[in-house]
């Protein structure tokens, strides 16, 4: 009777054993995730595709017609390389002669939800960020400009970083002068004395500023001057430009910020311009002459100096100083002065 109860007390404890053992072995299993649950999310391959332009074509469409809150979500590199297609296709065209490039970066903002981006969203950035790839290809004043490449980052916080290469040509002006109006340096130089002969020192400021718009103003009176001096000149006002320095970059490269065709510093405040200041000369009359709508004439100038603080967007750490232009056209008239007896 011992024996069998002993028996039955070891066949117990086996079972015991083996029931323990399942259990801790189904615990331990439990704890261990399915393969890849808590991986990073495997890398955006892009779609593979006899024609990408038909395919661009079509994403965009759907893209366009997604309604907000679809739930149709894209992952962050799989927006950024459909924005960049897409932008490419749009914009840019590598297959041109060029023998210059310019590097730029334009920045905007997009809705990150849960990691991903709606297709909505995705939608709307793209419509802002073509709308600022034409303002900025609009503003560039180069030769036979073409975007080469256009790129996308779209970081987790929803930034949007958007990489820009234009290649252009330099053969519209000749390099040996770089003159916007005069016809060559001799000219410019020679016309510069005239205005600028002095020793003094020219701060941006006060001396420069007033130097500069005083020769402004000084040669287009002396190139309205006609004979007979008893004709009446006279103008009537029709419209005004003002010029931002950030927009209107000398491709040939400049003595100023950013390379600007109007004055820009960002070394220190109140920079002495003389010896630039045939430079200003010479571009700011071609801006002038260039700008003027047809059938009117350039009738005087004025310039502003400006602080600006430093643009967190362009990463900037120094305060700048620059020159605001504004060039006032108006339409020629003509008369005789009382009494002189002219028909």
């Amino acid at each position: 009777m011992k024996k069998r109860n002993l028996t039955l007390a070891l066949l117990v404890m086996v079972v015991a054993t083996l029931v323990s053992v399942a259990i801790v072995s189904c615990k331990k299993e439990d704890t261990v995730a399915p393969t890849g649950q808590h991986a990073a999310k495997a890398a955006f391959t892009p779609p593979q595709v006899d024609d990408m332009n038909a395919y661009l074509k079509d994403f965009k469409q759907r893209m366009q017609s997604a309604a907000k809150g679809d739930g149709q979500t894209l992952s962050l590199d799989e927006a950024a390389w459909h924005l960049a297609s897409m932008a490419n296709f749009e914009f840019a065209n590598a297959n041109v002669k060029c023998d210059d490039i310019r590097f730029d970066t334009l920045y905007t903002h997009i809705n990150v939800s849960n990691g991903g981006i709606l297709m909505s969203d995705l939608s709307l950035a793209y419509e802002k960020i073509s709308t600022n790839i034409e303002k900025f290809f609009d503003g560039l004043t180069l030769y036979n400009k073409h975007f080469r490449f256009i790129n996308a980052f779209i970081f987790e916080d929803g930034r949007v970083v958007i990489p820009l290469l234009t290649t252009f040509s330099r053969d519209s002006k000749n390099l040996n002068d770089n003159c916007w109006f005069f016809e060559d340096e001799w000219l410019a130089n020679d016309t510069c004395y005239k205005y600028f002969n002095d020793d003094l020192p020219y701060p941006a400021s006060t001396v420069g500023r007033v130097k500069l718009e005083t020769a402004l103003n000084l040669f287009e009176s002396h190139q309205t001057v006609t004979t007979p001096s008893h004709d009446v000149i006279y103008y009537t006002p029709t419209s005004d430009t003002t010029l931002y320095y950030r927009y209107n970059i000398d491709p040939y490269g400049s003595p100023c910020y950013l390379n600007s065709r109007l004055f820009a510093n960002n070394t220190y405040l109140n920079m002495n311009i003389k010896s630039i200041i045939c430079y200003l000369f010479d571009s700011a009359l071609g801006k002038g002459y260039e700008l003027c709508p047809s059938g009117e004439n350039v009738v005087s100038w004025g310039i502003e100096y400006l602080i600006e603080e430093p643009f967190q967007q362009y990463h900037e750490k120094l305060w700048k100083e620059h020159y605001q232009l504004t060039i006032y056209y108006g339409l020629k008239h003509g008369g005789s002065l009382p009494g002189s007896n002219v028909e």
